[in-house]
């Protein structure tokens, strides 16, 4: 009998180092959906169930406090080059003043560390479609439509499959300045429900791809920006309360908020410097992808202000966040800290009974 239980752990065990090998010679890419213009609380309020599925499995911020100018052109560099504008340089949307040379976009550390390494854009805002490649994207494509960038990408995949691909939508935007930024505007979550239908078409057709098995894709998503009225830019919640996620099988499910930090950018509102590295913010988006696709050795030497949260989970938390309190709901574990609540479900086997 012990003979047969130790020979069944044993073809267990090597089942399971197996598995994780396989897991870890997977290709590491990375896939950044970029949704112009999307405020919180209308994305929680659309019937986006492809954009909810992501949201729950991975990381999720819906306080994911915009610190800088709330403006495209500021918000998208600094997503992609993972510092705030008093570092980027951008503060208007001709990227003028910029200072990329010192902070690229982040495909320029991928490509100094792995030249084999390719990244391409995909916006339909020419703006950055044509700055994009000039500071570290391999490749930038433009498109008229949303639908039409969607179908660009597709069309990349299938004929370079780069390491990294930012899809942009900006239909979002465009119909929040048109007919409002409001979760109560019909047409502006409509808006939002058809990049969700875009998006299921997208990771259906790569998932459907051959090579799809032998790689490891990190999904990152949020915005540049949110709206009050028909405008942004400047620093009202409306404007400055966006989102961020990133989705993968590794990541655990957990939904993180923050109470207002303040603003880099705004005098009338003083930075909390001791909220500001406490929740994923845009600039985190950077850090998150190099994390996933670069040694620890090489990112040791890259100084960014995001931080990577692919090592992110409830069992240990940054001793400077303080005191912290947990609580179960139903089926959540909330854990509180100062002005901020991290939310993560329970194992199916703990779920209480209604």
């Amino acid at each position: 009998m012990n003979f047969c239980f130790y020979s069944s752990l044993l073809v267990f065990l090597l089942g399971l180092s197996t598995n994780l090998t396989a897991q870890d010679s997977r290709k590491h890419k990375v896939l950044i959906l970029g949704i112009d213009g999307c405020r919180v609380d209308a994305l929680l309020k659309a019937n986006t169930p492809t954009m909810d599925s992501l949201r729950e499995n991975g990381i999720f911020c819906s306080t994911s406090w915009h610190l800088g100018k709330t403006k495209s052109g500021p918000g998208w560099s600094s997503m992609l080059t993972g510092v705030w504008d008093n570092k980027h340089g951008v503060h208007d949307n001709r990227f003028s003043a910029n200072n990329f040379k010192k902070f690229p976009y982040f495909p320029a550390y991928i490509k100094a560390t792995n030249p084999k390494l390719t990244s391409a854009i995909v916006v339909s805002w020419k703006a950055l479609y044509r700055i994009a490649p000039k500071h570290g994207w391999d490749k930038s494509y433009t498109a008229k439509t949303d639908e039409l960038c969607m179908l660009k990408a597709m069309e990349v995949l299938e004929r370079t499959n780069p390491d990294v691909l930012m899809l942009h939508f900006d239909q979002v935007d465009f119909t929040g300045h048109t007919s409002g930024f409001n979760p109560d505007n019909e047409k502006y979550l409509r808006a939002i429900e058809n990049v969700d239908q875009l998006v299921t078409t997208f990771l259906a057709y790569l998932k459907s791809r051959p090579e799809f098995p032998e790689e490891d894709w990190l999904i990152l998503s949020s915005t540049d920006h949110g709206g009050i009225g028909l405008n942004h830019s400047g620093s009202s919640v409306e404007e400055r309360k966006i989102w961020w996620l990133a989705s993968s099988p590794a990541l655990p499910s957990l939904e993180i908020s923050l109470a207002d930090p303040g603003s880099l950018f705004y005098p009338e509102l003083p930075l909390n410097k001791t909220q500001q590295y406490r929740y994923p913010s845009i600039v985190d988006i950077a850090a998150t992808a190099l994390d996933h696709l670069l040694p620890s050795s090489a990112m040791d030497s890259i100084i960014l202000d995001g931080r990577s949260w692919l090592d992110f989970n409830t069992s240990r938390f940054p001793l400077d966040w303080g005191t912290m309190t947990q609580t179960t709901e139903r089926n959540t574990r909330i854990y509180t800290f100062d002005q901020m609540h991290i939310i993560a479900p329970l194992p199916p086997y703990t779920y209480e009974k209604n």
